[in-house]
């Protein structure tokens, strides 16, 4: 297929593959994501006087029709065609002649990729919220139906003080709930416009850049045109940074399950569906998908140490190393969202063994308490402290009931707060179902302009 910027001479076939056969595939991902930036691009064109009202029916149309074949499976990027923006100008060419020629005024395939990335993050991110916050609401759930449960706190690997099931599980809810306030930042500072930066530098036409701003739902307009060039592989790392959070949390949940469930702990069963066996040893039962989970946090913790690395010290402008960050950055989103996919069932998945985790509280993780309990009679801490320590063997055994009510403080076992917690994720619920549905009715305004 011709290349947009060929001329009189032949790229090496060679030289043409290491450059785009490794990614290539990669721009089926922005089909509609392209068209969708081409139709809003094509009515500015339009406002301008560059194309006729006619003209700009039939380029949606075209576009509109490349989405509809793109669902159905039968428009589809591959080797030869360069890129997703080569495939469609191509496609509108061969379909409308000198009409298809018209779409590229103005802009250049750098600020293309850069709309259609933004607007692949945005749907991305809207998914991978609605995602997040379902997982938010059953470990809220399982905090709730297990939340006077005991079980031992450890710190240094070792017993420490009394926890709960109600306090691990909603541990988790509130670190997904700050892990979407740090996707909700990469949302914004992804939610800008950089049409209409051409190469890097701008072009010398009046474009209006409000107006495909508007037309595509952005908060704002992209104003330094070559800050939007060099922040292609910036907006990704912000992007990677939101997604590790995310994965450090269920990669914390996943270590806990693959310890609790061992024999040695038993404090939790798995429903045998969530477990795969030995080719050699009958009797094994193992929770192999937390161990994924584990391993593929480092994958997207990598890619966001790949994409911070191909960035360093690149000189102002275009520069084709950018292009190095799509792939990791594409895998990553599809490793986040399979991963808190696999988490919601993994949950529902697990029962905690009640009376292991009660006898696994042995006197040792009372100690602290028993000390306050000097306290509260007049001994300083210090001195508490020492004569418990000098008197281990001798600590009483006590009632669960006590323990929990004793720590009354806000978070501590008996006030986990799990109402609040579950009335905070329904307000962030109802800021991202907010802004997604915004940008939906944006989408429709484009296809029915």
């Amino acid at each position: 297929m011709k290349k947009l910027w060929q001329k009189d001479y032949a790229q090496d076939k060679f030289v043409e593959a290491y450059c785009f056969e490794d990614t290539i595939a990669l721009d089926n991902n922005l089909i509609s994501q392209d068209a969708l930036g081409s139709i809003a691009h094509a009515k500015m064109l339009e406002a301008m006087g560059i194309l006729s009202t006619t003209e700009f029916i039939q380029l949606k149309q075209g576009l509109l029709e490349v989405i509809e074949l793109a669902n159905k499976g039968k428009f589809v990027v591959q080797s030869g065609d360069e890129d997703v923006h080569t495939k469609i100008e191509n496609h509108l060419i061969a379909k409308l002649g000198e009409v298809g020629k018209k779409l590229h005024t103005g802009r250049s395939r750098n600020d293309q990729v850069l709309v259609d990335l933004r607007l692949y993050t945005k749907d991305s991110l809207f998914a991978l919220a609605d995602q997040c916050l379902a997982l938010v609401h059953g470990f809220i759930q399982f905090a709730i139906k297990y939340e006077l449960v005991l079980m031992p706190g450890y710190t240094h690997m070792q017993k420490a003080m009394p926890s709960s099931i109600g306090m691990w599980a909603g541990s988790f809810a509130e670190s997904l709930l700050d892990d979407l306030e740090i996707l909700k930042c990469s949302l914004k500072i992804n939610d800008q416009s950089p049409l209409g930066s051409g190469a890097a530098y701008g072009v010398s036409l009046p474009i209006d850049r409000e107006l495909t701003t508007k037309l595509l739902g952005f908060e704002k307009v992209q104003n330094n045109s070559l800050y939007a060039q060099v922040s292609r592989g910036k907006s990704h790392f912000i992007v990677l940074h939101a997604l590790s959070q995310i994965m450090l949390t269920l990669s914390r949940f996943a270590e806990d399950l693959l310890l609790f469930t061992t024999s040695e702990f038993n404090f939790f069963s798995v429903d045998e569906s969530f477990c795969t066996g030995s080719s050699i040893m009958p009797q094994k039962k193992n929770f192999d998908a937390m161990e994924y989970l584990r391993g593929r946090a480092h994958k997207v913790l990598g890619s966001e140490h790949t994409v911070a690395s191909v960035i360093s010290g690149l000189p102002s402008g275009y520069n084709a190393d950018f292009g190095e960050t799509k792939s990791p950055f594409f895998e990553s989103i599809g490793i986040v969202g399979n991963t808190l996919k696999l988490c919601s069932p993994a949950l529902q998945a697990i029962t905690p063994n009640v009376e292991v985790l009660q006898s696994a509280c042995t006197k040792e993780v009372f100690a602290t308490h028993t000390a306050f309990l000097l306290v509260k009679q007049g001994m300083p801490f210090r001195e508490a402290y020492k004569t418990i320590g000098l008197s281990l063997e001798t600590l009483p055994t006590y009632d669960p009931k006590e323990i929990i009510e004793a720590s009354s403080h806000t978070g501590g076992l008996g006030n986990l707060q799990l109402k609040k917690v579950k009335k905070e994720a329904e307000l962030v619920a109802t800021w991202w179902k907010k802004e997604q549905k915004k940008y939906s009715n944006i989408v429709k305004q484009l296809e029915e302009l």
